[in-house]
């Protein structure tokens, strides 16, 4: 039956592709983010400066026989980015932050202001001062997925057009099959 809504699922199909090029639009803007330790900065910057998080953002689909769903995925922590963490957690895992100062890169400077050459050690020490600080102070919220999903709001209205467009090449089948019986042109109720 779903096969018979090709224009619901052709719609549906484009929204959930604009849902991933407006989440990636947001992660790639620049915006202002605060620090929930009181010693840190604020800063203004991308989300996702290694584009991992923006290149791993996809849609799939899955039909059953009469259902049609949509998922939209990505790294695991883009859902911990976009609603931050509470204080007091465990800390992140070190790799990972390690991972992202290499990514990234972060760069230190001396008690001078000279940068500092990292190797592993100090990338690693590093790691482990921002994961006790996240485990600390937690992060705050970037909401990143609800304003895109408000940007999307406004095309979600046209589905309507779509679905309705399907059910009037459809109503034979719908009628029938919730019941009805067609003598003609008109449709009766199936008496049992």
């Amino acid at each position: 039956m779903i096969n018979k809504f090709k224009n619901t699922k052709s719609y549906l199909d484009n929204f959930s592709q604009e849902i991933v090029k407006l989440l990636k639009i947001e992660i790639g803007r620049s915006r202002r983010r605060r620090s929930m330790n009181p010693r840190g900065k604020n800063i203004t910057a991308p989300i996702d400066s290694t584009k991992q998080l923006k290149d791993s953002i996809k849609s799939e689909s899955k039909e059953d026989t009469n259902k049609i769903s949509y998922n939209i995925e990505s790294l695991s922590y883009g859902l911990t980015v976009d609603e931050g963490r509470k204080a007091g957690k465990k800390p992140p895992p070190v790799k990972d932050i390690a991972q992202w100062i290499k990514a990234k890169p972060v760069r230190l400077r001396d008690a001078k202001g000279k940068f500092v050459s990292m190797d592993d050690k100090k990338i690693n020490n590093l790691a482990g001062v921002i994961a006790r600080s996240i485990g600390f102070y937690g992060t705050a919220p970037v909401n990143f997925i609800s304003e895109a999903l408000e940007a999307s709001m406004g095309k979600l209205n046209a589905l309507g057009d779509s679905v309705g467009k399907d059910v009037m090449e459809n109503v034979d089948d719908i009628l029938l099959k919730i019941g009805y019986i067609k003598k003609g042109d008109n449709y009766e109720i199936r008496k049992e």
